[in-house]
């Protein structure tokens, strides 16, 4: 695992520490960006504390069943789960100096009246409301600083899966936190009212403030400081071991528009590649070659399609020929097929010749079909058919050519529009009208 502490600016050299479990650390070094090891099955990066704001919520009565389920996420149910954001991002407006478009926020679990016995937390509450309810802390940072420090890590090929806080609140235990930050010793309060950094002459008062004990866990650099503020409860702590400890938050910022999971990171690199595409002047000669290729692929379909309807036009000239010659009567030509079909039912009408899809021709078409196929003996028919154009043979066993060769059709019958198809036990003997 590589844990990296998120920098400040988004060019600056970046602090990350490389474990293979929470308490066995291989390395950890200060680097640029470009020096960071790469290859590592999970990457958590963690924002410092300064970029991060908490604010406990306070939920109106009928909002718990609105915000979060027994797993702390929110309702599966797509509804539910918007009217849950807009009423946090109401809630949140009247606790923000900031406008909300520009800052990037999550929400934690849902805290009832019955889990906050802390005194730090009833306090906060009894500021905000008269009366006891439901309360939520939610997490923000500015989505500008964020944008620019994933887009460095980005330029690196660098994909961080989760992004978590340096420090947070705390419903039961309170710490202090002893740092070497740029300006000297700094310190950081974490505990059930919120997360908050205070200078070091604040320390001997705080240890008569707070109303339970608490430990103060210092870096190895600031230890000598350290002994001669305070005298009670301490614990060394490298500022590798805490950034692993705060890889473990259950607190993620990558989530909706920041994920930055594999489908997230392929989308952004395409859309980068496309804009990169399309404007940089290395790319010109690519954008043209690209414009022409597609411009011959237009002129060659339509002179494909302009072939196909020449050919089918010539076509229908010639039915319409074939039609007007066969039968002088006609005039007009709207669909040559359909018109002559019923000028040769009406001429057969009028001539009394009977259709070749009568059942008498279709007899008769049958025995010719049997001259030619002397497989179709007639002591293996069970039962004979008729519908219109068509006659079906029902044998006793299989039809003969479904299991060897078809059945020869004689030229004579396949001109006058006659098709033979055998299935299973049945023989069907069609006809249909061909000009």
């Amino acid at each position: 695992m590589l844990v990296l502490s998120l920098p400040h600016a988004p060019k600056s050299e970046v602090f990350y520490v490389q474990a293979s479990s929470l308490t066995l650390i291989t390395q950890s070094l200060q680097t640029p960006l470009a020096l960071l090891p790469q290859g590592e099955d999970e990457v958590v990066g963690v924002l410092p504390w300064q970029q991060v704001s908490w604010h406990l919520i306070e939920v109106p009565q009928g909002g718990e069943k609105l915000l979060l389920s027994e797993q702390g996420t929110f309702l599966n149910n797509a509804a539910h789960k918007n009217k849950a954001h807009q009423l946090l991002e109401g809630l949140l407006e009247e606790q923000l100096l900031d406008d909300l478009t520009q800052l990037h926020w999550i929400s934690g679990k849902l805290i009832g009246p019955a889990l906050s016995k802390d005194p730090l937390l009833n306090k906060a509450r009894d500021s905000t409301s008269e009366t006891s309810h439901s309360q939520l802390w939610v997490a923000c940072c500015s989505k500008a600083w964020l944008k620019e420090v994933l887009g460095a890590f980005e330029e690196h090929a660098i994909t961080l899966h989760r992004l978590v806080p340096e420090f947070e609140p705390s419903l039961s235990a309170v710490d202090v936190y002893a740092m070497d930050g740029p300006l000297g010793l700094e310190f950081v309060l974490t505990h059930s009212a919120g997360v908050m950094g205070f200078p070091k002459q604040a320390l001997s008062s705080l240890t008569t403030s707070l109303n339970k004990p608490f430990k103060v866990h210092f870096e190895p650099s600031v230890s000598d400081q350290m002994n001669a503020l305070f005298q009670g409860s301490t614990e060394l702590q490298t500022r590798a071991q805490r950034l692993l400890l705060a890889s473990q938050s259950t607190w993620d910022f990558a989530r909706g528009d920041w994920g930055q999971g594999s489908t997230k990171r392929l989308l952004k690199v395409l859309s980068k590649a496309w804009g990169q595409f399309l404007n940089q002047r290395e790319w010109r000669i690519a954008r043209l070659g690209l414009v022409l290729l597609l411009s011959i692929n237009v002129l060659a379909l339509n002179a494909w399609s302009w072939k196909e309807q020449r050919s089918l036009q010539v076509q229908k000239e010639q039915l319409s020929q074939i039609l007007k010659t066969t039968f002088t009567d006609v005039q007009v030509v709207v669909d040559p097929l359909v018109q002559m079909r019923r000028s040769l039912q009406a001429l057969e009408q009028k001539t009394a010749t009977p259709s070749r899809g009568e059942f008498v021709q279709l007899l008769s078409s049958w025995a010719k079909l049997s001259n030619t196929n002397p497989n179709l003996e007639l002591q293996q028919v069970q039962t004979l058919r008729f519908q219109a154009n068509e006659l079906t043979v029902v044998w006793k066993a299989q039809a003969p050519g479904t299991s060897k060769d078809a059945l020869q059709m004689p030229v004579e019958l396949k001109d006058q529009g006659y098709e033979v198809l055998s299935e299973g036990n049945q023989t069907r003997l069609r006809w249909s009208m061909k000009p």
